[in-house]
C-alpha cells in the first residue's frame, strides 16, 4: 500500500460538494434531449405509475431494450420530486458522484492520497462526466457500477484489499448488469484477464481472487438474477431476441442501430471529454510502467474496454465512460508528481500545450455556430472565452508553479461547467428537443408523420405518451375525419398537408429542423 493512502477528509468533502453542486445546478432547465432521454424517462414514468418492478413498458407495450436499474431509481426520484426533468436526471447525478468518489479512493490506494484527490477532480469536472452525469440515461449508472467492480477486483489482484473485495466486486457487477446488461459482467472479466495475462506475478494474483470467485458469482446472481429470471419467465424468447441479440450482440457486431465510427473513434472522444484535464492525461499515461503492478492494472483498466469498444460496430461517446476513471487516476498521479518535482519540466510543458490547443478549439465554437446560422451563437461566447483564457493561464502557471497551475485548472474546469449550465439550456431547447412543440397540444394525441425522431419522441415525456408514429396520409385522414387531428411533420410533409383535398391545415407551432405541428380538420 502506498504511503498516505487515505484521502484528505477536507479535500474530499470539497471535491464531492463541488461536483454535486455543479451537477445539480439548473439540472432541470434544459429539456430532455434527443430521442433517448424522453423515451427512457417515459418508461420510468410508466413503471412508477403501475408500481411494476419487472416489466418496462412504453405506451403500455413491453420495452425490452434496457434493464431496469435506471427506471427504478428514476421512479424513486419521481416520488420525491414529481415527474420532472430534474427527477429524470437525478439517478445519473448520483452515479456521477459515486464514480468521482470511487476514482479518488482508488487513486489514493494506488498512488497516495494527494494523487487520489487530484484524480477525483479530474473525473468529476471533466466534460464527459458532466454531460452524462446530467442525462436521463443509463450510461453513467453503468460506468459507476462497472468501475466499482473493476476497481475492487484490481485492488485484490494487487494485494491491496482483502478477500471480501472480490465479493463486493461481484455485487457491483450485479448492479452493472441491472444498469445496462451483459457488459456489466464482461468488462470486469476482460480487465482481470488482461492483467492476469500480462502480470509477472500472475500465479500469486490468481490465488488472491480464486477462492472468493464462487462467492462473487453468487453475489452477482443474487442481485441481478431475480429480475432477469422474472423477465425471462414473463417475456421468454422476446426478451432474448430484443435485449440480448438485437441490443447487445448486434450493437457489437454491426451498425444496425446506425451508430458507426472508425477504430480510432474514442481517441478524440476521450481527449475532448477529459477537457480541461486532457493535458495531464498524456504525461500521466506516458509515466505508466507495465512492469509495475499498479501501473499495469491501470493500463489494463484503460486498454481492455478501449479495445473492446473500438472494435465494436456501434459507437457512441457514452460507451467509453468506464475509461474515465483509469485516465483520471493516471492524470492525478501526473498532477501529484508535478507538485512534488523540484522543476516541473517537460510534463508541465506538454500539459500546458495540449490544454491551450484544446482551449483554442473550444473558443472556436461561437464561430462554428455562427457559420451554421445558429441565432443563439452568442450564448456560447462566455464559456468559449473562459476556456481559452483559463487554458492560457494554466499553461503559463504550470511551467513555474505546478501547485498554482493546478489550482487554476480546478477553478477553470469548474467555471467552464458552470458557464455551460447557463449557455446550454436555450441552445439545446432550440436544436435538440421537441419540448416547445408539445406545449401547444393541450394533451391531445399527436401523429408523427415522417418527423424527426428527436422532435416527435419528446412527446413521450412532454405529452404524457400521447404521440404515435404514422406512415401514411390515410392514417392521418382517418383520425381527422372524426375531429381535428394534430400532426407533427417536416417541411415537405407540411406542403403536402396544406394541399390535401378536403382538409384544412393550420400551423400550430414550429420547432427544430423546420419541424411543424399542424392541425388538420375537414374543410367546411
Amino acid at each position: 500500500m502506498p504511503p498516505n493512502a487515505a484521502l484528505p477528509p477536507r479535500g474530499t468533502a470539497l471535491l464531492l460538494a463541488l461536483v454535486g453542486a455543479l451537477l445539480l445546478f439548473r439540472l432541470g432547465d434544459a429539456p430532455l434531449i434527443g430521442p433517448d432521454e424522453p423515451r427512457y424517462a417515459r418508461v420510468a414514468v410508466e413503471m412508477h405509475r403501475r408500481g411494476d418492478w419487472v416489466l418496462p413498458t412504453l405506451q403500455g407495450q413491453p420495452w425490452l431494450e434496457k434493464p431496469p436499474l435506471y427506471y427504478w431509481t428514476a421512479g424513486g426520484a419521481f416520488s420525491l420530486l414529481g415527474e420532472t426533468e430534474t427527477a429524470a436526471r437525478l439517478p445519473s447525478v448520483i452515479a456521477a458522484l459515486l464514480m468521482t468518489g470511487l476514482t479518488a479512493l482508488l487513486g489514493a490506494r494506488l498512488y497516495g492520497g494527494a494523487a487520489g484527490l487530484h484524480a477525483g477532480f479530474v473525473a468529476g469536472t471533466s466534460l464527459l462526466t458532466f454531460a452524462y452525469g446530467r442525462a436521463a440515461a443509463m450510461d453513467m449508472m453503468m460506468a459507476a457500477t462497472v468501475s466499482a467492480a473493476i476497481g475492487l477486483f484490481g485492488l485484490r489482484l494487487l494485494g491491496i484489499a482483502g478477500r471480501t473485495a472480490v465479493i463486493a466486486a461481484g455485487a457491483c457487477a450485479g448492479l452493472a448488469l441491472l444498469a445496462k446488461g451483459p457488459l456489466g459482467a464482461l468488462l470486469p472479466i476482460l480487465v482481470a484477464l488482461a492483467y492476469l495475462a500480462a502480470a509477472h506475478d500472475r500465479a500469486e494474483a490468481w490465488r488472491r481472487i480464486a477462492s472468493r470467485l464462487p462467492l462473487a458469482v453468487l453475489a452477482m446472481v443474487a442481485i441481478a438474477g431475480p429480475w432477469y429470471g422474472a423477465i425471462l419467465a414473463l417475456q421468454g424468447r422476446a426478451f432474448v431476441d430484443v435485449f440480448l441479440l438485437s441490443h447487445n450482440v448486434a450493437r457489437f457486431t454491426s451498425t444496425v442501430h446506425n451508430h458507426p465510427g472508425p477504430y480510432f473513434y474514442y481517441v478524440p472522444v476521450l481527449l475532448a471529454g477529459l477537457f480541461m484535464w486532457s493535458g495531464l492525461a498524456l504525461p500521466g499515461l506516458f509515466a505508466l510502467r507495465p512492469r509495475v503492478p499498479g501501473d499495469l492494472f491501470v493500463l489494463c483498466w484503460l486498454g481492455a474496454p478501449l479495445a473492446f469498444f473500438s472494435v465494436a460496430g456501434s459507437k457512441l461517446p457514452g460507451y467509453i465512460l468506464p475509461c474515465i476513471p483509469p485516465l483520471a487516476i493516471a492524470a492525478g498521479r501526473a498532477a501529484d508528481r508535478l507538485v512534488q518535482a523540484a522543476r516541473p519540466g517537460g510534463a508541465a510543458r506538454v500539459s500546458g500545450l495540449v490544454t491551450v490547443a484544446l482551449g483554442a478549439v473550444v473558443a472556436a465554437a461561437p464561430i462554428v455556430l455562427r457559420q451554421m446560422r445558429e441565432p443563439l451563437w452568442t450564448v456560447v461566447v462566455p464559456p468559449a472565452m473562459w476556456a481559452l483564457v483559463a487554458s492560457l493561464a494554466v499553461s503559463r502557471r504550470l511551467a513555474v508553479d505546478a501547485a498554482g497551475g493546478l489550482r487554476i485548472l480546478r477553478v477553470g474546469a469548474a467555471g467552464l461547467l458552470l458557464l455551460l449550465t447557463s449557455a446550454a439550456p436555450a441552445l439545446l431547447a432550440r436544436r435538440e428537443s421537441g419540448r416547445e412543440l408539445f406545449r401547444h397540444t393541450g394533451g391531445q394525441e399527436v401523429l408523427a408523420w415522417h418527423a424527426w425522431r428527436t422532435a416527435w419522441m419528446a412527446g413521450y415525456f412532454y405529452n404524457d405518451g400521447k404521440v404515435r408514429d404514422v406512415s401514411s396520409l390515410e392514417e392521418i385522414t382517418a383520425v381527422a375525419a372524426k375531429g381535428p387531428a394534430l400532426v407533427l411533420c417536416g417541411p415537405a410533409e407540411l406542403r403536402v398537408l396544406r394541399h390535401l383535398p378536403g382538409y384544412t391545415a393550420s400551423l400550430v407551432a414550429e420547432g427544430p429542423r423546420e419541424q411543424a405541428l399542424v392541425r388538420i380538420r375537414p374543410s367546411s
